[in-house]
């Protein structure tokens, strides 16, 4: 596994999740899609809007923050997802390389890569419940035992992959009280991984 790749794990993982504890605070605009320096469109899934006050960019990262349309809003009348949490979606600046779907799973299962999945940076602390492959993503769903957000659930789910030589990140966070079913998590992130390939389609 490349140095870039690590770095680009350990970005995403800590950046991504680090926001997403921000994410609950509502804002009054809700857009759909925003446009990233080099074009890419960082597009939601039906129910999903940006949180303005909580993406930002950092260190070649991007992380966009999704929420509920209706809650970000504030506006009962718009979409909501069918799961209680945020979609963080974090995306590199382009590269030269991005990681193969197999090598990256099973970097990930090292203990080197389970630190870096880790809040702690501990890979104790990691448990990984799941990993499956498609033709070009991986998606894991975890358990972190080493603390997170407020109100956040232990476990996650993630999915990985490129587009346009720009390696994304998405993360789904759910609330501690409002547990979800594996189907649940897996549609989440394939409704989400989908949106963004058709938002960018050529």
């Amino acid at each position: 596994m490349s140095t870039w790749t690590s770095k680009v794990i350990l970005a995403a993982v800590v950046f991504g999740l680090a926001a997403c504890d921000a994410a609950l605070n509502v804002t009054r605009s809700a857009p759909m899609q925003v446009q990233l320096t080099g074009g890419l469109i960082v597009a939601g899934a039906r129910g999903w809007c940006v949180d303005e006050a909580t993406s930002r960019s950092r260190s070649g990262t991007t992380v966009i923050v999704l929420g509920s349309c209706a809650a970000i809003a504030g506006n009962a009348l718009l979409p909501k997802p069918t799961v209680e949490g945020v979609l963080t979606i974090a995306v590199e600046a382009e590269a030269d390389t991005t990681p193969e779907v197999d090598n990256l799973a099973t970097f990930l299962a090292s203990t080197e890569g389970r630190a870096l999945l880790a809040r702690d940076g501990q890979a104790s602390s990691i448990s990984l419940l799941e990993m499956s492959k498609s033709e070009d993503a991986l998606y894991l769903h975890a358990l972190d035992q080493s603390g997170g957000p407020r109100n956040a659930a232990e476990d996650y789910w993630r999915a990985l992959f490129d587009i346009d030589g720009r390696f994304v990140t998405i993360s789904l966070i759910t609330l501690a009280d409002s547990p979800i079913s594996r189907r649940q998590g897996l549609r989440t992130l394939n409704a989400q991984v989908d949106r963004l390939k058709a938002a960018n389609a050529s």
